[in-house]
């Protein structure tokens, strides 16, 4: 604003005009974190849908297997070494999940049934448990480690057939790791830009999401 003598009716009108805009921003604020919640939810739903479908499947490969082992016995043994694999890292994306919320004390509304998504804002849990300054504290190294080793058996299980090339392609570009430019072109590494500086629950969603990949894998 303008420099020079203002009345005190004018102060008292800039002062209410900030607050003003305070509100507006804490409110869009809100509608933010409960759009991210209302993701999460979606995220949460599709794993559980998924998850059936999986077992559906994995299921009737085994009957397979055991009725014509020529055609399907080597398929029924690569997707349970993708289950177990898969199962390992989801658990371990959970433990995660765990301890941002036990870190942010936030708990489920037990008459909802849903997480504090409006109240999920703070942003240093992540930020002070995975990074220090440039680089990836411990608790960062192992959520890289952990993806890297799961990317790897992965790809290792799909490398054993050449007809599962596309998929490992897929796989590749899904879980890719490379580092991601921001809005002004500086390449970033991948755990700083999809987490570091984010509000908790869009940290908790994005790990939902991942956990959705892991179940599509």
């Amino acid at each position: 604003m303008a420099g020079g003598k203002v009345s005190a009716r004018q102060k008292m009108i800039n002062l209410m005009y900030l607050v003003f805009i305070a509100m507006m921003a804490m409110n869009m604020s809100k509608e933010v974190l409960s759009a991210f919640g209302l993701m999460e939810a979606k995220f949460a739903d599709a794993n559980e849908a998924t998850t059936n479908r999986n077992e559906a499947m994995l299921t009737d490969l085994k009957t397979k297997a055991e009725e014509k082992p020529m055609e399907f016995k080597v398929p029924a043994a690569r997707a349970q070494k993708v289950q177990i694999v898969s199962d390992k890292f989801y658990k371990f994306i959970e433990s995660l999940k765990v301890d941002l919320l036990k870190k942010g004390e936030y708990k489920v509304d037990p008459k909802t049934g849903k997480l504090p998504f409006e109240a999920m804002d703070k942003t240093d849990i992540l930020d002070e448990a995975w990074f220090t300054g440039d680089r990836l504290t411990k608790d960062g190294e192992k959520v890289m480690a952990a993806l890297n080793e799961y990317k790897t058996e992965i790809k290792e299980i799909l490398s054993k057939d050449e007809a599962y090339r596309g998929e490992s392609e897929t796989f590749e570009k899904t879980f890719s790791t490379a580092p991601v430019p921001n809005k002004d072109g500086k390449k970033i590494d991948w755990l700083n830009y999809n987490f570091q500086g984010y509000p908790a629950i869009a940290s908790y969603t994005k790990l939902t999401a991942l956990q959705n990949d892991v179940k599509v894998t």
